[in-house]
């Protein structure tokens, strides 16, 4: 099973990475073999315009990473909390994505906050993120509240419910990727007809 763990932070070396680097090492543990990482602060394509339906050159970056996008089996959505709000790296990426992408494919959200907060980008993104690409946003969600004394390190936290909550999430995100595999091979060619949601 392949995973792909998008972190949607502007910033180098940012907490939303850190939090990417600690969901890699759990989901190799729970039996995700092939995990990459996708930094937005680091990959270098334009704000949503008709030129990507074209394939312009300055689609290039996004043309491979749709590429890698098809080959997985799930993904993990990770976004800082800026004004209470998805960043506009994470927006973009998601006014992107097709179903060719995401579609019927169970998707992990994530937010990271330096305080208590973090539910706005979690409800943002269920509620407008998966109209057109047909993403299957899972139940569970994780916010990593209190991020700069939560996460220690790339494979620890500083919190043992925190962890086991996470472990538990991968977990049931690696299910859902198995059981969606048959839902995505019976409506992979039909989809191409009705491509937009209601």
């Amino acid at each position: 099973m392949k995973l792909s763990i998008i972190s949607g932070s502007h910033r180098k070396n940012s907490y939303s990475l850190k939090a990417a680097t600690y969901l890699q090492h759990l989901a190799h543990i729970e039996g995700f073999q092939d995990v990459n990482i996708m930094d937005l602060s680091t990959l270098d394509f334009p704000l949503w315009n008709e030129g990507v339906w074209n394939a312009s050159e300055e689609w290039r970056d996004w043309r491979t990473l749709a590429s890698e996008l098809k080959q997985s089996d799930a993904i993990v959505l990770i976004t800082p909390e800026w004004h209470g709000m998805v960043t506009p790296a994470l927006k973009n990426f998601m006014m992107l994505c097709t179903s060719e992408e995401l579609g019927h494919k169970p998707v992990l959200l994530a937010s990271v906050s330096a305080s208590v907060n973090g539910v706005y980008p979690i409800s943002e993104l269920r509620m407008t993120g998966s109209k057109n690409n047909h993403a299957c946003f899972i139940p569970d969600h994780l916010i990593f509240r209190h991020c700069e004394s939560l996460l220690l390190s790339d494979k620890a936290v500083s919190d043992e419910l925190f962890d086991s909550r996470a472990r538990y999430t991968v977990k049931s995100l690696l299910a859902y990727a198995k059981a969606l595999g048959s839902v995505r091979e019976a409506l992979q060619e039909e989809m191409q007809n009705f491509p937009f949601g209601m």
